[in-house]
């Protein structure tokens, strides 16, 4: 059976007027402490202390943690104590617990023991008279009568959250110590200096960003009463029982003070009375109301709420006196979510080639090929506008033809400037209902300013910003409502909240001119076919996994590929891969034909990949495709009439003559078409 002991050096135990023998506190995480005695060892560091695994399990702390030690020269001897052990250690064992074990390890020993510590073997200290710790002497009673206790509810506990535990809230979590642990550790501090400590601390942020984590993590380390409070479970079809459930919740918090009552999921409880329609919500809310104005300064009880929808709850519970202070969770930064990263995997065996720094980075610009413009100034370096006196652009839209690259440029921005990406499909946001559609776009804008450093990117704008007084047969004017909601959030967005607004489309001539101009969509960026260049770079990203013919020469499959988009040239080699994956079953299965007809012969395996053949083959079906398949009954000729502002305006005319399409099945064309947007 292990000994209790701590080694410190011997300077240490000088410096803290110790002498070898002596009982000490120590005190770990989450205000766990246990008592050892204390030996000297010269090789320890003036810095460390030595225990065993006993020992740091009862801290709830890990090689390198840091604890404090206390002098306890004013320890008793114990009259009783209760030992239980754990179930698992004893399986297989014969005879009597106490004089087997008990008694070899305590007899003349007169070893400290701490309340809710355990020993190797493994025993729990259940209870000790003198409570907390006690020095088992010889006429110290030893009980160890009682079931023995199971390992899994036990090591529970030892998981038990804790600060160290949650990343990515650092700022938070300062503010809510000092909101929490202050009233509930220091009582009498708030009273000398005459200030009232906080009530009530509402929690709010998107879902997953570890709200109600904190919580735990305050209760855990505080040591105070946890009550968590679920708030549908609460509710009840019986009359007046759910108001009821609420108080006998507030009257156990009080009973076991201090504790902190959690309310999770407030709004579902608590939502705004003049938009309910249903009697039990509006009472349960006037009875939390009433029960956080009954709260007595002396009882140190502390609420707080957790909840997504803010603007849902009754205003009256977020005034002074009731939930003082509101704390926004929000979604980490870079900085954050590789201390999230670091939490998560401590206990895990990582590769060495594990590198977290990548991995909370993301994709960086390499992923497109081409497109390596930069477009993140406002959102990567706000602290430049803001010394040369200019307020950032608030938006930018990208403009050009389908399959050039520009969601991925989005995307890429985003990563680049380690900033939230938030994609919004145009048609997402229509509904059928009336006054929906302009809610979405408003939820949007929410959840943007909440995940702020954030860039908010709109796909296909032009389904749902078109000009504005032609929507005749639109469903009550629903897409004029939602470009004027657009125009309102995107002019009502602060300083103080980086969201960066892009938007992408291939049609900008009908995109209503409210929104393009200066302070908002401010900046135009023509997304061009990509070059010769940037053909070659889209071919290696997207062949850079696939193993490659010798005699696949990209220079040359760049060259004559012009006119092509990017989705174009991904079709390609997809189209290629798949034409190598065909080839290869079917020399395989040929392959085991000719072994079953002929046993000697050996088996040949096929790995060659996509071909400069099977490509060009794929070049002219691509373009057969695109001259003929698409517009079989007819031809399509591009009019360029009018040039305004250095801007074309482009028409398209279906001739529907029967006359032959530009391209042919096996020659390419040397020449480009006029580009639309050029």
């Amino acid at each position: 059976i292990a000994c209790i002991t701590s080694c410190v050096s011997q300077a240490k135990t000088e410096e803290l007027q110790l002498f070898r023998g002596d009982t000490v506190v120590l005190r770990g995480r989450k205000r766990r402490e246990t008592v050892c005695i204390v030996l000297t060892d010269d090789t320890c560091p003036d810095e460390r202390v030595r225990m065993n695994r006993v020992t740091r399990n009862n801290l709830r702390v890990r090689l390198g943690d840091v604890i404090s030690v206390h002098a306890c020269p004013d320890v008793k001897y114990g009259v009783r104590i209760h030992v239980l052990p754990i179930d698992d250690t004893i399986e297989g064992l014969t005879g009597n617990l106490f004089d087997v074990f008990l008694k070899p390890y305590f007899l003349e020993a007169y070893r400290p023991v701490h309340k809710g510590g355990m020993r190797a073997v493994e025993f729990k200290v259940v209870e000790t008279d003198p409570a907390p710790h006690c020095i088992v002497a010889p006429d110290t009673v030893i009980h160890c009568e009682g079931q023995p206790i199971n390992r899994e509810d036990e090591e529970e506990s030892l998981t038990d959250v804790g600060y160290d535990d949650i990343g990515g809230c650092r700022k938070q979590l300062a503010q809510i110590k000092e909101m929490v642990e202050l009233p509930l550790r220091h009582p009498g501090l708030f009273k000398a200096i005459g200030v009232k400590p906080p009530r009530g601390i509402l929690l709010y942020g998107p879902p997953g960003t570890g709200k109600t984590l904190v919580a735990r993590a305050v209760a855990n380390e505080t040591g105070a009463f946890f009550f968590l409070i679920n708030g549908p479970e609460i509710m009840s079809k019986m009359a007046g029982e759910s108001e009821s459930n609420l108080r006998k919740a507030f009257e156990e918090a009080e009973k076991n003070s201090p504790a902190i009552i959690f309310i999770d999921e407030l709004d579902s409880i608590a939502p705004k009375r003049e938009k309910t329609h249903g009697e039990v919500e509006r009472r349960i809310v006037s009875q939390l109301l009433t029960l956080m104005d009954g709260l007595k300064q002396r009882t140190h009880v502390i609420v707080m709420a957790a909840t997504n929808r803010p603007n849902s709850i009754d205003p009256a519970l977020r005034r002074f006196g009731r939930f003082d202070k509101e704390i926004d969770i929000g979604i980490p930064d870079s900085t954050g979510r590789l201390e999230i990263l670091q939490i998560h995997t401590k206990n895990m065996k990582l590769s060495d080639d594990v590198d977290l720094e990548r991995v909370r980075r993301g994709e960086g610009w390499w992923g497109g090929g081409g497109d390596q413009e930069r477009g993140g100034y406002p959102v990567e370096y706000p602290d430049k506008f803001l010394k040369f006196g200019m307020t950032p652009s608030r938006g930018v839209l990208f403009y050009g033809p389908p399959g050039c690259g520009k969601t991925l440029l989005a995307k890429a921005i985003a990563n680049e400037c380690q900033a939230n990406f938030i994609s919004i499909k145009g048609p997402e946001l229509l509904t059928m209902w009336f006054g929906e559609s302009e809610a979405n776009v408003r939820d949007v804008f929410d959840k943007a300013r909440q995940a702020a450093p954030c860039i908010l990117f709109f796909d296909e704008l032009d389904s749902i910003a078109k000009s504005r007084g032609g929507g005749a047969g639109d469903a009550g004017g629903a897409a004029d409502r939602v470009i004027n909601q657009i125009l309102t959030e995107m002019d009502g967005m602060s300083n103080k909240k980086n969201v960066f607004i892009i938007g992408a489309t291939n049609r900008p001539d009908i995109i209503d001119s409210a929104i393009l101009r200066p302070g908002r969509l401010d900046q135009l960026i023509y997304i061009p076919l990509p070059d010769t260049a940037s053909r070659t770079a889209i071919l290696n990203a997207n062949l850079r996994k696939s193993p490659i013919a010798r005699d696949v020469d990209l220079a040359y499959l760049s060259g004559i590929t012009q006119g092509f988009s990017g989705a174009d040239l991904t079709e390609i080699c997809q189209r290629a891969c798949k034409l190598a994956i065909r080839e290869a079953i079917e020399a395989e299965i040929k392959a085991e034909r000719q072994r079953q007809t002929h046993p000697g012969t050996a088996m040949v395996r096929w790995t060659d990949g996509p071909t400069d053949g099977r490509t060009d083959s794929l070049l002219l079906h691509h373009q057969h495709c695109s001259s003929h398949t698409h517009y079989r009954d007819g031809q399509i000729d591009r009019q360029t009439d009018r040039q305004t502002d250095g801007r074309m305006d482009g028409r398209y005319t279906i001739n529907t003559s029967g006359g032959q399409g530009s391209g042919s099945g096996g020659q390419f064309r040397d020449e480009v078409e006029d580009d639309l947007y050029q």
